[in-house]
């Protein structure tokens, strides 16, 4: 027997079908529409720093990184001193610069006479050569070190050089005992040398005299102190020196990767590695190929911290990731925080 239905039930079934079949092809022309905009006319770069995630081969002087360098540059001492006399200046308790009557020279080799301007700065805590942007590497084989120094000897307003045969010592105490077998090493710039920003050719070159760095004990200016213990560098060239020697070779080694968001690029951020069981930090570099940072030579088991900081639009922007042991093949992945400068340089000086 074929079902009856009452009068009002049919014409309220037939338009709730209509209404489902009508929204469902409403639905339907809706999402071929968004996926056409999407696919067409998406742009993921709107102009706004924030929005840029666009890496590039060669990173521009004028890229925002580059203004990290001018933001965290290290303290400098001034100071002055006759270039006629041996002269020896005293900073503090335990750093002394000692330069001998003529050792300094100007262009071609001509002797310079009177009052020369000395502008000096130390890397004294691992944080500093994050600063400098000078990190502890020789060729990309990372280096511990006992301390590095920026010396530069001006004669109005002009740089001067050491005379051949010429040196400085420069005697000074550490964070941490004195370590044996540490060779002098010099910062080797690019040519010419940037005007402001990173010297991202930067590295570090050991000095032809293979001597050690000689350890040296002085009683303490301090009544009741203990002496003090530290070492004894020769400089033989202005700039860049630094006391350091290669960490141990014989360890298996690997390459580490950091991975940041989409928009922190290598025109804004610089990354490092450093090292917590010695004074070793290591620049990771841009790979323009993975949009990713790396840095080879690393000894596995290493327990590290690695730091990216970034200058995007007005704002920084600071992250680290703790590595308790690093593994054969590693890749980490950093989510940046917004932070003052202040901040910042807070952070570095506690590493």
């Amino acid at each position: 027997m074929r079902k009856r239905y009452l009068m009002n039930e049919i014409p309220a079934r037939s338009v709730m079908k209509k209404i489902v079949f009508m929204l469902g092809a409403f639905a339907m022309l809706l999402l071929a529409s968004c996926q056409k905009e999407l696919s067409d006319n998406f742009i993921t770069y709107s102009g706004h720093p924030l929005n840029d995630t666009i890496w590039v081969r060669n990173v521009p002087g004028s890229a925002s990184v580059h203004e990290l360098a001018k933001l965290m540059l290290p303290d400098i001492i001034v100071d002055s001193f006759d270039a006629s006399k041996d002269t020896t200046l005293k900073y503090g308790d335990s750093l002394e610069v000692t330069f001998t009557a003529g050792s300094c020279v100007g262009a071609g080799g001509a002797t310079v006479t009177g009052k020369l301007r000395l502008e000096l700065f130390r890397l004294k805590k691992k944080g500093d050569f994050i600063k400098a942007f000078t990190p502890t590497t020789s060729n990309g084989y990372p280096l511990e070190t006992a301390g590095a120094f920026f010396i530069r000897v001006l004669k109005e307003g002009k740089e001067l050089t050491l005379a051949p045969g010429a040196f400085i010592k420069i005697r000074f105490s550490d964070t941490e005992p004195p370590k044996p077998n540490l060779h002098v090493f010099n910062g080797t710039e690019s040519n010419p040398v940037p005007v402001s920003g990173i010297d991202t050719s930067f590295t570090w070159t050991r000095d032809s005299d293979t001597s050690l760095v000689r350890i040296y004990t002085k009683p303490s200016t301090i009544p009741g102190a203990p002496q003090i213990m530290g070492y004894e560098m020769i400089a033989k060239n202005l700039r860049w020196v630094n006391a350091e020697r290669f960490i141990d070779t014989s360890r298996a080694k690997t390459k580490i990767h950091a991975i940041l968001p989409l928009n922190y690029t290598n025109k804004n951020t610089a990354v490092f590695a450093v090292f917590t069981e010695q004074k070793t930090v290591v620049y990771l570099r841009p790979d323009f190929g993975t949009r990713t940072y790396s840095a080879a030579n690393i000894p596995i088991g290493t327990k590290l911290k690695l730091v990216t900081i970034s200058r995007i639009a007005d704002g920084l922007y600071l992250g680290s990731k703790d590595v308790n042991s690093v593994g054969t093949a590693v890749s980490y992945s950093i989510t940046p925080e917004k932070k003052s400068l202040k901040d910042i340089l807070q952070f570095l000086h506690n590493l």
